[in-house]
């Protein structure tokens, strides 16, 4: 009995497995794979597929040899001329027919439209494209309009008659014109064209002309593949007062050795060239051009329709630029790019002074009505997961983004006498949702080594910050001093601004602390202005030492803020006034300020 009780057990448990397995096949059945990436016809099959309009790029590609890869599966951008193009530039070249035409110059007229990545027109920019061409130079894509109707343009010849057609191994973008890649050099671009026989001697002279002289496809030094050239024309130059090139040179050349690194004449011509291909769109969206003078720049601005070379504000005071001529500009050339300015410049001698940078005067806060209005305000710096202002930028937005509206500038504030009388108040690193750091854009710094000192208002709720020079970037410096914003001045026992509170000063200072507001108000005052404050108020408001910086580059800088350790409170309030750069030679304690933003020296 207990056998055939076994047997039955037996044969239902096998009936179960074999249900399970039927199941599981026919699951597994119903559940298919393609192997294949796609169903679509790779470059080379889209092209048969329409001879009447691309016969000819097809013979091209045949001839050339690059039909194997054209036609495997890949990441391919193809600008494919159509037959009309093809039978248009062939009758300029004096062809009858693709056989006329070499294997070799095929080969390049393919590579040349050739990208080794998909790029769809979404990606299109108003400058270069992102990937070089497999034959070794940059494309530039733009937008013209006629008639009302706007096109894509190619190299400023070519427009996109039919684009973002994606084929199995890329995309293709169709043209009504073959792109012809530049033949000469940058020297050759500058010295074949008679507006500029000035900068071609100083080229030549200073040795430039043959490290300008290089193909870039040819050349070993990879970071100097492609290089960006600014030239002035003979006609600006003798606006100038040039009227000849020895007067040129005269003036510059102080060595007699224009090869020499030293010599002025050198420096002149180097500051005049870039590593790097910067089409129009690359020097407007960057804020600085990094010459091949040691540690000096250009500085970028773009103003209404004018880019402007060296258009800086510096304490205040505007100092005008040069302009870029725009029609002679953006000439590409086998190894970079050449611009045109419409009047010389030189390299700006500037000497160190100290900067007094007011964090909450930003741009995009000064077209705000209500910065610095006569009734209380906050101005958002954060919102919808993005930064507001362009020099001042929070890191990890989705841990602010639930608490953006505590990232502000706040004007004013009665319970405290800030510069200006409004502050940056940020809420910082107590929790998740909270920023760790953020990052203040400087006003232009002259090279040099400068003490920083970080102003602000103590609160118990902030915390202390790691403070970083140009975090990432060239020239990157940790500070050694933590900056501790729940730390206050010990003012014990001062009751007005008539007390003795300037005499610890020297103390301060040697602790690497400092008083930073005057004792002085525009709106209220007895004798002489000076305004009865409490200690505690003084106390408040700290200069602290951050550290000193060897500023390397004449230059708007980045100052980092990265909190280490967080306050007492909930809400991690963090008021930040003012950063001091002050060189280390000059006088640390003076000027002081007062609400309205007047500076006081010392008396």
């Amino acid at each position: 009995m207990m056998k055939n009780n076994f047997n039955i057990r037996s044969i239902t448990f096998m009936v179960i497995v074999l249900a399970f397995i039927f199941v599981f096949i026919n699951a597994c059945k119903r559940e298919s794979f393609t192997l294949a990436t796609t169903d679509d016809v790779n470059i080379t099959g889209y092209l048969d597929r329409y001879p009447e309009q691309f016969s000819l790029l097809k013979q091209i590609i045949d001839r050339s040899g690059t039909t194997g890869f054209l036609g495997a599966y890949g990441k391919y951008t193809l600008f494919a001329p159509d037959n009309a193009a093809i039978t248009e530039w062939l009758k300029v070249k004096g062809k009858a027919s693709v056989a006329d035409l070499s294997v070799e110059e095929l080969k390049g007229v393919i590579t040349y439209h050739l990208l080794p990545d998909t790029i769809a027109t979404n990606k299109f920019t108003d400058g270069k494209l992102p990937q070089i061409t497999l034959y070794g130079q940059y494309l530039q894509t733009g937008a013209v309009n006629q008639g009302g109707v706007s096109s894509f343009i190619v190299n400023k010849t070519a427009k996109l008659i039919k684009s973002n057609i994606k084929v199995g191994n890329g995309i293709i973008h169709v043209l009504d014109h073959v792109l012809l890649p530049a033949t000469l050099t940058l020297a050759q671009t500058i010295e074949n064209n008679p507006r500029y026989s000035y900068f071609t001697q100083a080229l030549k002279e200073t040795g430039f002309y043959d490290s300008l002289n290089i193909d870039g496809a040819t050349a070993k030094d990879t970071t100097r593949r492609f290089q960006t050239f600014i030239a002035e024309s003979d006609s600006a130059l003798k606006a100038a007062g040039y009227a000849s090139y020895a007067s040129f040179r005269s003036r510059y050349s102080k060595t007699g050795n224009p090869k020499n690194h030293a010599d002025s004449l050198w420096l002149y011509m180097a500051y005049h060239i870039s590593a790097g291909p910067s089409y129009i769109p690359d020097i407007i969206s960057s804020p600085a051009i990094y010459t091949l003078a040691p540690k000096e720049i250009i500085t970028t601005k773009f103003s209404g329709q004018s880019i402007l070379l060296n258009e800086d504000e510096f304490n205040g005071v505007v100092e005008p630029g040069v302009e870029i001529n725009r029609t002679f500009s953006d000439r590409t050339a086998s190894n970079g790019v050449a611009h045109e300015v419409k009047k010389p410049f030189a390299i700006k001698v500037r000497l160190q002074t100290a900067v007094y940078f007011d964090v909450a005067d930003q741009p995009e806060l000064r077209a705000n009505p209500r910065w610095r209005g006569s009734s209380a305000a906050t101005i958002p710096l954060f919102a919808n997961g993005a930064n507001l202002t362009s020099g001042i930028l929070f890191f990890d937005p989705s841990k602010i983004t639930q608490a953006q509206s505590y990232q502000t500038v706040t004007v004013p504030d009665p319970s405290r006498k800030y510069n200006g009388n409004d502050y940056l108040s940020l809420s910082l690193g107590q929790n998740v949702q909270r920023a760790q750091s953020f990052e203040i854009r400087t006003p232009m710094l002259v090279k040099g080594r400068y003490r920083i000192w970080v102003c602000y208002a103590q609160n118990g709720s902030s915390g202390a910050f790691q403070v970083v020079v140009d975090a990432g970037r060239a020239g990157e410096q940790t500070l050694p001093n933590l900056v501790d914003l729940r730390q206050n001045l010990d003012v014990s026992g001062v009751t007005s601004a008539t007390s003795s509170l300037p005499s610890a000063d020297p103390l301060m200072l040697t602790n690497g602390f400092k008083r930073y507001m005057a004792t002085t108000s525009d709106v209220q005052g007895t004798l002489r202005g000076l305004q009865p404050i409490t200690g505690s108020t003084w106390g408040l408001m700290v200069g602290r030492l951050a550290g000193t910086a060897d500023i390397q580059t004449t230059d708007r800088h980045w100052i980092k803020f990265s909190i280490i350790t967080t306050g007492n409170g909930s809400n991690g309030a963090t008021n930040i006034d003012m950063i001091h750069f002050i060189p280390i030679d000059a006088d640390q304690n003076y000027p002081r300020f007062s609400i309205s933003g007047t500076a006081f020296n010392r008396p």
